[in-house]
């Protein structure tokens, strides 16, 4: 499966607050977490609401919601456990969902794809926030 390419033909996406995750513990941030969903809802062509629904009746959704769910285990950190509270699934289903995308590395366009959207994700999420904090100092 390839991801989808943005183009200016896809509907407008509502903004992604982080006040939409209630998480207990985890190592990244609401904010950072909310950039993946944000991420990955936008190179997809689905809203963020699709991917965070329970529902499981569109492949494209489903497969934006392993994307979101990898990007939230493996580039930022965060636990099965705690991935799966976030998306309201249980962890052996994020576990289920990285091996997925694992899977579909094999192929060299989605690993370098997915190459480029875990660098994208470091950088809006993880050092925008680093910038953020050293200039309030």
């Amino acid at each position: 499966m390839m991801m989808y390419i943005l183009n200016s033909k896809l509907p407008k996406i509502p903004a992604y607050g982080p006040s939409s995750f209630q998480v207990r513990h985890t190592t990244a941030s609401n904010v950072e977490i909310g950039v993946a969903v944000g991420l990955v809802a936008a190179i997809q062509g689905v809203s963020p609401d699709d991917i965070l629904t329970p529902s499981r009746n569109q492949a494209r959704i489903a497969l934006a919601r392993q994307l979101a769910m990898y990007m939230t285990h493996v580039a930022l950190g965060c636990s099965l456990t705690t991935t799966g509270r976030l998306f309201k699934r249980h962890r052996t289903t994020v576990s289920h969902a990285c091996g997925r995308i694992e899977d579909m590395r094999d192929d060299k366009k989605f690993d370098q794809a997915l190459n480029t959207l875990e660098a994208v994700l470091h950088f809006a999420a993880v050092d925008q926030s680093n910038i953020v904090d050293r200039s309030v100092q």
